[in-house]
């Protein structure tokens, strides 16, 4: 196994995590609220944070293993060449879009923490959370390039415009 698959088997083992961490968040939250009428303090908000963080964590995953939304309704009339190198464009364009939100994102965390900014009822530092956001489309770029460069040498299924 090499690294960058080590790298997503964790990324998917940390939103299994989240996803068991909210779904035992909501249900504390809703058995209090509906048994003892006191709601879980800060689910709404530990919530707001695992699911932006769980979102971010699918978006490598889903490319890595090209779980895309594909349309490929002109796919047969291209020749082979013409794919591969759709598929190579279309990894760099899209690693080039997360670069430059994955950029912002971080410039916009270092701000939030520069300044303290936390979250109200919990005091999570907004600027973490966003910072860890960035990090994770870092490897979502690194990922549409990999992706790139496999539909360039002409992986089985990879395919331009996933």
């Amino acid at each position: 196994m090499i690294w960058t698959d080590r790298l997503f088997a964790l990324l998917g083992l940390c939103a299994g995590v989240l996803a068991a961490a909210m779904m035992v968040v909501t249900t504390v939250d809703v058995g209090g609220r509906y048994f003892f009428n006191r709601p879980l303090h800060g689910a709404f908000e530990a919530t707001e944070v695992m699911m932006g963080l769980m979102v971010f964590l699918a978006l490598p995953l889903a490319t890595r293993r090209r779980e895309h939304i594909t349309v490929t309704l002109f796919d047969h009339l291209l020749p082979e060449w013409v794919k591969r190198a759709a598929g190579l464009l279309f990894g760099v364009v899209c690693a080039g879009v997360c670069g430059l939100l994955a950029w912002r994102l971080g410039l916009y965390g270092e701000r939030l923490l520069r300044v303290g900014e936390v979250t109200l009822e919990l005091g999570i530092p907004r600027g973490g959370v966003a910072t860890a956001m960035s990090w994770l489309l870092w490897v979502a770029a690194a990922a549409f390039v990999l992706d790139g460069i496999a539909a360039l040498r002409g992986r089985p299924g990879a395919q331009a415009g996933a």
